[in-house]
């Protein structure tokens, strides 16, 4: 078994959109040096708006289980706001600010798209 067998396979979904939020990270986060940002993808279907995926820069595993839990299976706005109150109680750590910002960011291209502006 090579390393690839390990490795999840991700559903090829030609339909759906992506909506990518970046936030500038904390000075006093060692990544911010080498990275200087955290940036969060999410996959939408456009026909009900669900989330089907989602993925983000840096944060730990047990950091992505609970965001993509908060995520995955919600509609965006839903989605985001469960998201975002998990983060709230949930995380404490230097990031928490730059992962609620870019969950924010990727909403507000949402918001664009819905609306026609891009």
């Amino acid at each position: 078994m090579g390393k690839e067998d390990n490795q999840p396979k991700y559903k090829m979904r030609p339909e759906t959109l992506v909506f990518s939020g970046v936030a500038r990270l904390p000075e006093n986060v060692s990544a911010k040096h080498v990275y200087g940002c955290f940036t969060i993808e999410i996959e939408v279907d456009p026909k009900d708006h669900m989330i089907v995926d989602a993925s983000g820069t840096m944060l730990p595993s047990l950091g992505e289980k609970i965001l993509l839990s908060a995520l995955i299976g919600s509609n965006m706005e839903k989605g985001i706001k469960k998201a975002v109150d998990q983060i709230e109680r949930r995380f404490y750590s230097a990031t928490k600010r730059a992962v609620i910002a870019a969950l924010e960011d990727a909403y507000k291209w949402y918001g664009r798209y819905l609306q026609g502006k891009i």
